[in-house]
């Protein structure tokens, strides 16, 4: 998988917890003492050998990206939320690419899903890149979402 967050990281990823923007589809911006928990959480539970993975370009990060539990199922979900100025330049691509191969070769996972909102139309783009395919909708947080799911193998 992708590097562990470090203490360096912690700007960047604040950012990535504050920016209404980048958190459009994610249920709101926190605030920053949320944030500055949230990202402090990250940073500790990395050397527990656990959480999130960092996005770098040019070795500065961009973005998380995690495979966590999926609302109770059986399956593993696929996350990722990028910076603003990152967005639209197959830096998620890749890091997906990347945290999928991992998924399937190293864990031995059989399924992957990824859950967005029916409005996220970029996201939605980028996990069919990716080989996803629509598995199901539904209502969560309010919002309409779909599901979408890879098998290993593709």
């Amino acid at each position: 998988m992708l590097p562990a967050p470090e203490p360096r990281d912690a700007p960047t990823l604040v950012r990535l917890f504050t920016d209404p923007k980048v958190r459009r589809y994610l249920g709101g911006p926190l605030s920053q003492e949320a944030a500055e928990v949230r990202v402090a959480g990250l940073i500790e539970g990395a050397g527990a050998g656990a959480g999130a993975g960092v996005i770098r370009e040019d070795g500065e990060a961009v973005g998380l990206i995690w495979l966590s539990p999926h609302h109770g199922s059986d399956d593993m979900e696929l996350s990722f939320v990028l910076l603003r100025e990152w967005q639209g330049k197959g830096v998620a691509f890749r890091a997906c690419t990347e945290a999928l191969r991992f998924a399937f070769d190293q864990l031995g996972l059989e399924r992957v899903v990824s859950e967005t909102q029916v409005a996220n139309k970029r996201s939605i783009a980028l996990l069919e890149r990716l080989g996803m395919n629509e598995d199901r909708r539904l209502e969560r947080f309010g919002e309409a979402q779909v599901i979408y799911a890879i098998r290993a193998g593709g």
